[in-house]
């Protein structure tokens, strides 16, 4: 048997450096510094994947993460290394942080990886994400130096933004009557997997369901006339939160109307948020809408939102917290009044906010907070192909507020993963310019 492949036909494969990853890293290095000091502490161990993930700018150890631990971070003011194992230090080392200055200290995949942090903690004080013998544990200190975001982490969470939307919407725009809620987050869920974006928590409830049960995920039941579909997706161990509500031919009166409160509540929430607010502060202007409302004891069956980053929530809205906003920082709003549900991913700029998640592909409803407009998403209404069915007078009077014009095109953000390498003819040198 022969073959036509020649020896000089092989690709020479060149590792490439994700020089915007290595100043992420080294802005981390850099807090972790700070907060030995602060601490009189020499070392800093991390084994929870969402610190993992913050400190390499994005090393996912969410998708192999076992019970127990098997890869950690060992950082000192001057060092940073994976104590890992053989079956894992390659992937570690070829493709989720090539290049970013990390050493490696490794054992066999049968050793305990006990053992190999004891020796590195062995003569040291050591800070440590969880609590391990002989270090102490700093958890929520570890927590608190996450946020504000970086430049990096910004711009990931646009990109992150503009999937989750895409995977929310589309699914909405094609929902269909008959169709089970596990049917509609499966389509979710789809979407966002074949972008390399996990999800976190899918919601779909139809019909009113999360009326009584406001954390409802999905089940097998079918909708038949309106469903809420809201998601947290994650990816570089970042979290971003979106809710579309979306009825089908027609929209309930009692939902519009208690969907109009909910915008309020909304847009109330998203004006009032601002760098270097805190939640208590910003707690006391939602209150009030739902006091004006006569809705007061809505707030007290759901959550309203939350500060989310590399945790789905870092910090939670609630009427006596004093956590201080800093920004850049996103805020996941989800108000819900009796059945009606949205929810937008919001980012938090020094003298500004940036709604991630707004898109016109759904409709847009604006509400006046202390005379500023403010864009909240609307309920989008399907109609069946072919459908002429007759519309109820609200519904002729406001057909603007419910359909939407634009439907979402196929997804065309930019790529996720990094590049992490290039081919070369082998008969190029890895040194020579491209031409």
């Amino acid at each position: 048997m022969s073959s036509n492949f020649r020896e000089d036909q092989r690709l020479k494969r060149l590792l490439v450096q994700d020089v915007a990853r290595l100043q992420d890293v080294e802005l981390k290095h850099e807090r972790v510094r700070q907060l030995l000091k602060a601490t009189g502490s020499d070392a800093l161990l991390l084994q929870n994947p969402e610190n993992i993930a913050w400190f390499t700018a994005g090393v996912d150890r969410f998708r192999c993460a076992s019970e127990s631990c098997t890869t950690s971070l060992f950082v000192t003011p001057e060092a940073r290394l994976f104590a890992t194992n053989s079956i894992d230090s390659a992937q570690i080392f070829e493709r989720e942080a090539f290049g970013l200055g990390f050493q490696l200290k490794q054992r066999e995949w049968f050793q305990p990886h006990d053992d190999l942090v004891s020796d590195l903690c062995r003569g040291r004080t050591v800070l440590c994400d969880r609590g391990i013998n002989g270090a102490k544990c700093a958890a929520n200190a570890v927590q608190s130096i996450r946020l504000p975001l970086t430049e990096l982490e910004v711009v990931r969470m646009r990109l992150l933004s503009r999937i989750a939307v895409h995977a929310v919407e589309a699914t909405g725009h094609h929902l269909r009557r008959g169709v089970t809620e596990s049917e509609v987050a499966g389509e979710v869920s789809h979407r966002l997997l074949k972008r390399t974006v996990a999800p976190v928590r899918i919601q779909v409830c139809a019909d009113g369901r999360n009326e009584r049960y406001r954390h409802w995920t999905f089940g097998e039941q079918a909708i038949e006339n309106f469903a809420a579909i809201s998601c947290v997706a994650r990816r570089w161990g970042l979290h971003v939160g979106v809710t579309r509500t979306v009825c089908l031919e027609n929209v309930p009166a009692e939902l519009w109307r208690v969907f109009q409160r909910a915008m309020l509540v909304h847009a109330t929430g998203i004006f009032f948020a601002r760098h270097q607010q805190t939640l208590d502060d910003v707690w006391k202007k939602v209150h009030r809408i739902y006091e004006k409302f006569d809705l007061a004891n809505e707030w007290q069956r759901a959550d309203q939102a939350d500060v989310i980053g590399y945790s789905s929530s870092e910090c939670q809205l609630t009427p006596h917290s004093s956590y201080q906003l800093q920004a850049p920082a996103p805020v996941f709003w989800h108000p819900s009044v009796g059945p009606a549900m949205l929810g937008d991913t919001v980012l938090l700029h020094n003298s500004s906010n940036e709604q991630l998640t707004m898109s016109s592909s759904w409709p847009q409803v604006p509400v006046l907070v202390k005379g500023r407009e403010i864009l909240c998403p609307g309920i989008l209404r399907v109609q069946p192909a072919g459908a002429r069915g007759e519309a109820s007078e609200m519904e002729k009077a406001a057909a603007s507020l419910f359909d939407c014009p634009e439907p979402p095109q196929e997804d065309g953000s930019p790529r996720v993963e990094s590049v992490w390498d290039m081919d070369i003819p082998a008969f190029k040198s890895i040194h020579a310019k491209n031409r």
